[in-house]
């Protein structure tokens, strides 16, 4: 019954006098007041359903948008929806409930014509794969931004195997050629994926569907974040790769998020872009680096007037460790301690994270 007239010509009238769809046009020069429809385009999809009922005011089972924004970072173990008053204020790269809702609309709801069963595991679902689309980014863009800073700091800058002496960092390997076609070849599935594939026959007649698959388009996404992380966690940081098959495939990525419609928070993961995110970010870097420093000033004091260094020594080590297990993962940043990571020496040995809850004491 939703289908039949005049149920979307109600819809349409509604929402275009609400938001003010007359405009004034000034194209022919007279400032007549000309219609501009607000929404062009309709899809019709299959019911929605929760714990195997069609969802519905009648049956009370209906789930607002207040609740499902909060679902993604609901921990209960009951499968019951909670709802999260200050969701806008947690919103970031990492935590976006609304691009984790868009995810599921997109690729893990099925097909748009069939009905569509919502639930927190599929939510769950769909935060661990923009997760990794995120880490893809966040990880991308901070190795880009390495291999700038190197190139500045030495244009002529070599790598050191014998083999390749003299050899540019402009210069593509086997490695750059891969990810760059692979790149080019998921660019093509993710259209396919979303306007349809048209093939033409030996006597000119055209054939092919015509239809959004959603799923193979997050499918081809997921497969690209894959290839993208392999190829920056085999780089090394001190010996630049060339920058432009990762700058393509990182930029492919952002251009697919952006015209599916996920927000800035997902599309621009790694940039920064808002004077406020860093601000807020420093801040609470600042306030861990001060009450560290306190913690360490004050065992390392108590060591030397009880004269226990070797338990002082202890305390030390201890806290450096919360620091580098606890603290710092809580803010998105990992440590890697007496190693190389990732061809960086173990002074620079840290890179982005997931944020991850603290661990109780």
């Amino acid at each position: 019954i939703d289908l039949k007239f005049p149920h979307h010509s109600n819809e349409i009238a509604q929402a275009e006098a609400f938001h003010e769809a007359m405009t004034i046009k000034d194209d022919d020069g007279q400032g007549r007041r000309q219609f501009e429809e607000w929404i062009p385009n309709w899809v019709h999809t299959g019911h929605l359903y929760v714990k195997g009922r069609k969802m519905s005011k009648s049956l009370k089972n209906f789930v607002t948008i207040r609740e499902m924004l909060g679902i993604s970072n609901n921990n209960s173990d009951n499968g019951e929806v909670e709802s999260t008053d200050s969701h806008q204020n947690q919103n970031s790269a990492w935590s976006c409930p609304s691009d984790d809702f868009r995810l599921w609309c997109l690729g893990l709801s099925g097909s748009y014509r069939g009905p569509a069963t919502y639930s927190k595991d599929r939510m769950d679902e769909a935060r661990v794969i923009r997760t990794k689309w995120v880490k893809f980014l966040m990880e991308g863009q901070q190795c880009l931004d390495e291999w700038k800073t190197a190139e500045n700091n030495c244009h002529d800058y070599y790598a050191t195997d014998d083999s390749a002496s003299h050899q540019s960092t402009k210069v593509w390997g086997e490695d750059e050629l891969q990810l760059f076609n692979q790149v080019t070849q998921s660019g093509m599935k993710c259209r396919e994926a979303l306007v349809g594939r048209c093939t033409t026959n030996t006597d000119g007649s055209t054939r092919g569907s015509f239809d959004l698959d959603g799923a193979s388009f997050v499918k081809e996404l997921t497969k690209l974040a894959d290839l993208g992380l392999a190829y920056v966690q085999a780089a090394s940081i001190h010996k630049p790769r060339p920058g432009e098959p990762l700058r393509f495939a990182v930029e492919t990525f952002r251009r697919q998020l952006d015209l599916v419609g996920f927000t800035s928070y997902t599309v621009n993961a790694g940039i920064s872009n808002t004077l406020e995110h860093a601000s807020s970010s420093n801040a609470d870097l600042l306030d861990e680096i001060a009450a560290f420093r306190s913690a360490i000033r004050s065992t390392t004091l108590h060591g030397i007037r009880s004269k226990d260094t070797m338990a002082a020594a202890k305390e030390v080590l201890g806290l450096c460790d919360e620091l580098r297990d606890d603290i710092l993962p809580s803010l998105g940043v990992e440590f890697v301690d007496g190693k190389v990571a990732n061809g960086v020496d173990s002074n620079r040995a840290w890179r982005r994270c997931s944020p991850r809850d603290r661990i109780p004491k």
